[in-house]
């Protein structure tokens, strides 16, 4: 699998070095599952040529399903003081994600939001830790999840690996930057593609949240101290009830659930009023039989900005350069209004986007 320099090696050089930038004397744990303990492991050999002191978590696949079944979610989803106060003792973080079987996690919304129940306050603490943190897509990579994504597993890790080792960072934050400032000032945003997408936004002054792959000292006094990897986005959640329009989606999306292809969706006054999709519909209708009130307004804009990704890798399918993810559903995390559990999105590629009226992309290539 690992080839062209794609090797764990390589990874870990860029998570601990580019994204990280772990010194001599940091304390910094790594946490794995049983699917990407070589990754891993090469990340606990990097931190020690760094002079760094690295600690292993380790879940394994079997005894946490073997878990599932014996306990309860809730217990599942508590964590030790022990563990807390490592996370209180260490600089830097390395995470890949898990199980490799997440559809089988995410059966019961219930079960699996107690089983997480842990999350917020892990970020809560992490912050107030000063960490410096990076989340590997990687670990949403296994072979359960290609299969359910129709993807090629070895081909898709590849790509993730590629995109985390070759990505140009420096390029990358000066992206995320400079259209972060545009977009806190602009007021209206319009989408339009060759396959008919034609949808128009209003924004409401409120602060785009972006991904450049780099978790450095402002950062972390910002809050914003958990990167992914590989990177990099801008997003602003837009005003709820402005959307008016279409989306052709020419990419796919990789829900929890499943994957969708050749999405529609039509907009009026800040509604998704219909929709439709060539595949996977079946997988979207079942999460809005799940929703609540207020699923299906308008929630985000995004834009990718990583050219070292191809086109509809899974899961980091809105990070593609110049790629453009219009969502529905809750966008609180963005810094809007709508607290709205739901989320979902269509991805356009090639798409031109005008900001007040000015070209801010041009079929998919910045301006």
């Amino acid at each position: 699998m690992a080839t062209n320099g794609s090797s764990p090696e390589a990874l870990a050089r860029a998570l601990l070095g580019s994204s990280l930038g772990v010194r001599r004397g940091e304390n910094v744990i790594i946490e794995t599952w049983t699917h990407t303990l070589p990754y891993a492991t090469a990340c606990v050999t990097e931190a020690r040529r760094r002079g760094a002191f690295p600690i292993l978590l380790y879940e394994d696949e079997g005894a946490y399903w073997r878990s599932w079944e014996a306990v309860s979610k809730r217990d599942l989803g508590r964590v030790g003081s022990h563990e807390w106060s490592a996370l209180a003792k260490a600089q830097a973080y390395v995470f890949f994600p898990g199980p490799a079987d997440r559809a089988r996690q995410r059966m019961d919304l219930r079960d699996f939001r107690q089983s997480v129940g842990y999350n917020q306050e892990w970020y809560r603490r992490a912050k107030a830790a000063h960490l410096r943190g990076v989340r590997s897509v990687l670990g949403y990579a296994s072979d359960e999840m290609a299969a359910q994504y129709h993807v090629d597993g070895p081909g898709w890790r590849e790509q993730l690996l590629r995109a985390t080792i070759q990505a140009d960072l420096p390029a990358i934050k000066r992206d995320v930057s400079r259209l972060s400032t545009k977009l806190l000032k602009g007021k209206e945003l319009r989408v339009m593609a060759s396959n008919g997408t034609d949808v128009t936004l209003q924004l409401r002054g409120r602060k785009p949240i972006g991904d450049d792959g780099v978790v450095d000292a402002k950062d972390v006094k910002a809050g914003n101290n958990v990167a992914v990897a590989p990177p990099g986005y801008v997003a602003v959640a837009i005003d709820e009830k402005s959307a008016h329009g279409l989306v052709v989606a020419n990419r796919p999306s990789f829900y929890a659930r499943g994957r969708v292809d050749g999405g529609q969706w039509e907009f009026e006054h800040g509604q998704m009023v219909s929709g439709s999709f060539t595949d996977g519909g079946e997988t979207f209708e079942r999460m809005t039989e799940e929703a609540t009130a207020g699923w299906n307004r308008g929630a985000f804009f995004s834009l990718g900005v990583n050219p070292a990704l191809d086109p509809g890798v899974p899961q980091v399918e809105d990070q593609e350069a110049g790629a453009v993810a219009i969502g529905i559903g809750g966008n609180a995390g963005y810094g809007g209004s709508n607290s709205n559990p739901f989320l979902a999105w269509l991805i356009v590629g090639e798409a031109t986007v005008a900001l007040d009226g000015k070209p801010l992309v041009d079929r998919g290539k910045f301006l």
